[in-house]
């Protein structure tokens, strides 16, 4: 079952403003209604004259999260992208370790100043997508880039699949009917997101490995032959959205997670450093003490530092899980990392629908992704195509719009996590040869030079 995830402190702050204020009207109006007159006045004065303390931080918190949507929004669209199609050789014989490096080279983060993000100038980072997809069974692989970073894109594929093949196309995700779901057709997906913590990694190609002979087995293997079996007027897209991560950010996370699973106090977290929260302890001490020196109780002393307690960390005391996920995450923070958002999206006629192919079984191929110790991809309810209990018809009916609408405008509206480039490298590389699924577009011929004793006949003047 998916563990719940923290509750971010912003957004915890706004739920706490927000109660204090539906609070205070509620026990305003009860009071008023009882009778209690003097003291609903009492608290109606106060809140009359102390609103200007109350208001401003709640609604400075909602300002600026709809202020920043907006600027990433408007920031976005103003953007030129492009889509590339990109057809590997049909003898590749590289593994997904190869695509690491593709991905190191898009890795473009840029820091913008205040000025910048808050006037809407630059408030985001570039935003790429690698995308499978088939339409009625032929698979393609796709790249989306701003404009500006096309020839990077190109560069970075080519350095590593030089017999490769790129050119612009028109977006496959406007050949099929605008009003979408319809009499005729049908939609079903959602954005991925993952069971457990963010820090935890999926399982990556390295364990993608037989046993006996060491041969890799390719982890779109799977996918690609699910994507295959696609029949007419059906079409399965697999999205992969990704932006340069900051490596401060997502690090200290990674190691607070780090920190809590060995039960050791993160020095740099608010109670360690935090000098309003030292001062409180310090008085809260101070008048503790007092109090047991009136009543001839032993004083007590500071707390233990948290340097002190990392000391006594064992790490035979963890389960065998708890040690692979520790190793795990250290290797994860060893490299790179893009805020990701991952969305699946079948749709075809509806008498063509069949769930059981491109649902159960596009699933089934991304569970091969998941360890029971490690982390693995879920469905996001949030985005999830399904409505219950009340108003489903029409509540069904707006989910599936907005999954394709999203997925048209490439939107990383829900369910974002960071990967790093070997979890993004094992969900979208190009299949090597080992990959036999006929319906995979490749290069069957290679280009190459004339030679250059070629006789070229031309005409005498």
């Amino acid at each position: 079952m998916p563990t719940k995830k923290k509750m971010p402190q912003h957004k915890k702050l706004l739920l706490i403003g927000g109660l204090i204020v539906v609070l205070f009207f509620v026990a305003y109006y009860m009071m008023s209604q009882t009778g209690d007159i003097v003291f609903a006045r009492a608290i109606g004065s106060l809140f009359s004259n102390l609103w200007w303390i109350i208001l401003p931080i709640p609604m400075w918190k909602i300002f600026m999260n709809v202020w920043n949507a907006y600027l990433k929004g408007m920031w976005s669209l103003k953007q030129e992208m492009v889509l590339l199609e990109i057809r590997s050789p049909a003898d590749t014989e590289k593994s997904p370790k190869i695509m690491e490096q593709v991905f190191n080279g898009l890795h473009t983060w840029a820091s913008p100043n205040k000025f910048e993000e808050y006037c809407g100038w630059r408030p985001a980072q570039d935003s790429f997508a690698f995308e499978i997809v088939s339409t009625e069974g032929t698979i393609h692989f796709y790249g989306r880039c701003p404009k500006a970073a096309r020839n990077n894109m190109e560069a970075q594929i080519y350095a590593q699949y030089p017999d490769a093949e790129i050119f612009e196309v028109e977006d496959y995700a406007n050949k099929v009917p605008r009003n979408l779901p319809n009499k005729q057709w049908d939609v079903w997906g959602s954005v991925m997101k993952l069971v457990k913590e963010d820090p935890i990694p999926i399982r990556t190609y390295r364990q993608f490995q037989e046993d006996v002979t060491g041969k890799m087995i390719d982890p779109l293997a799977s996918l690609t032959e699910v994507m295959g079996a696609a029949g007419k007027s059906q079409h399965i897209w697999f999205q992969i959205l990704f932006s340069p991560a900051y490596e401060p950010i997502w690090h200290s996370k990674s190691q607070a997670f780090v920190d809590k699973l060995i039960g050791k106090v993160n020095p740099g977290s608010k109670g360690g450093t935090n000098p309003f929260v030292n001062f409180f302890q310090e008085i809260g001490l101070l008048l503790g003490n007092i109090f047991r020196g009136l009543f001839g109780v032993e004083l007590a002393g500071p707390a233990e530092p948290a340097e002190a307690r990392a000391e006594e960390f064992n790490i035979n005391k963890l389960t065998p899980g708890q040690q692979e996920q520790l190793k795990a995450i250290h290797e994860n923070m060893s490299k790179i990392a893009f805020n990701t958002s991952i969305r699946l999206v079948y749709l075809g006629k509806r008498e063509n629908f069949n769930k059981a192919l491109g649902v159960a079984g596009t699933m089934g191929a991304l569970k091969q992704f998941a360890d029971i110790n490690l982390n693995a991809f879920f469905p996001d309810k949030r985005s999830q195509t399904f409505a219950n209990y009340y108003f489903t018809k029409s509540r069904l009916g707006y989910r599936q719009r907005k999954i394709v609408q999203d997925y048209r405008y490439r939107a990383a509206s829900v369910g974002t996590f960071v990967f790093n480039v070997e979890e993004l490298a094992t969900v979208f590389h190009f299949p090597d040869m080992s990959v036999t699924a006929p319906t995979i577009q490749r290069i069957e011929a290679k280009k190459g030079e004339a030679p250059p004793n070629l006789p070229i006949e031309f005409e005498a003047n």
